[in-house]
C-alpha cells in the first residue's frame, strides 16, 4: 500500500495518546512501566536511547538513558552535539504552527555550556506568551560513561505554565536527542520532516493517570 510513498511514516496516520503515570521514586522511575513507547522503527530512525517519564504535583520526571558515547554539546546550536530538548504543552491545544503561553521547550546538557546544564528556549512569535523560566530551577543530574551516559532530568511545576495535574489531567509531549554527526532519536514524529518545536499539533497527548 505504501511502496509508492517511501518518504511516508506509518505514524503519521495515527494520533497517539499515551498513559503518564505518577511519580513514586526514581528506583521505580527506571522500571518498565515508566518507559515510554519507541516509535523508532515506524519514523526510519536508530534507536539508542531508553526514555523514563512520570508526574507529580510538583513538576515532571524524567530520565535519558542514551546507549551512546557522550561527544560535545553546543550553545545555542544544541543540535551540532549532544542534548535533549523537551516539549512541553500544558493543555494540549494542538494549535496549528504556533505556540501559546502554555508550550514549553526546554534543552539539557550532560555538562555545563556557557554556565549552565539546562535551558528554556521557547521562542514565540505572537502575543500569547510566558516569561521564560531560569536555567536554575531546572534540575539535571547526568552520569557519564565511555560508551553512554544518563540524564536524570526534573522540571518543577512553576516552570511549567498552566501545568495543574489535580484538574487537568494531560498534557501534550514530545522530545529530540541530538548527537555529534548522527542522527536523532525523536518521539513520535521526525524531525528531519517537520520543525517539532514549532508544531505542537504534533506533539503527543500524555494522560496523566
Amino acid at each position: 500500500m505504501f511502496e509508492n510513498f517511501p518518504n511516508l511514516k506509518v505514524v503519521n496516520f495515527f494520533d497517539i495518546t499515551i498513559d503518564c503515570l505518577k511519580y513514586k521514586s526514581k528506583a521505580k522511575l527506571l522500571s518498565k512501566n515508566y518507559r515510554l513507547k519507541s516509535f523508532s522503527k515506524l519514523l526510519n530512525e536508530e534507536e539508542f536511547a531508553k526514555v523514563y517519564m512520570a508526574y507529580s504535583e510538583k513538576g515532571l520526571h524524567f530520565i535519558f538513558d542514551v546507549k551512546t558515547s557522550f561527544k560535545k554539546s553546543f550553545y545555542p546550536e544544541i543540535r551540532r552535539g549532544d542534548s535533549i530538548e523537551i516539549f512541553i504543552d500544558t493543555r494540549a491545544l494542538k494549535t496549528q504552527g504556533y505556540l501559546t503561553k502554555f508550550c514549553h521547550h526546554f534543552v539539557f546538557f550532560c555538562e555545563n555550556i556557557q554556565g549552565f546544564k539546562a535551558k528554556e528556549i521557547t521562542r514565540f512569535k505572537a502575543d500569547d506568551m510566558h516569561k521564560l523560566c531560569s536555567s536554575s530551577d531546572l534540575l539535571v543530574d547526568s552520569i557519564i560513561k565511555p560508551k553512554n551516559y544518563m540524564l536524570d532530568i526534573f522540571i518543577p511545576e512553576f516552570c511549567l505554565m498552566g501545568y495543574n495535574p489535580s484538574q487537568i489531567h494531560y498534557l501534550a509531549f514530545s522530545y529530540r536527542i541530538n548527537r555529534s554527526q548522527m542522527s536523532a532519536q525523536n518521539f513520535c514524529s521526525s524531525s528531519d520532516e517537520h520543525k517539532i518545536e514549532k508544531s505542537p499539533h504534533l506533539w503527543t497527548k500524555m494522560n496523566l493517570k
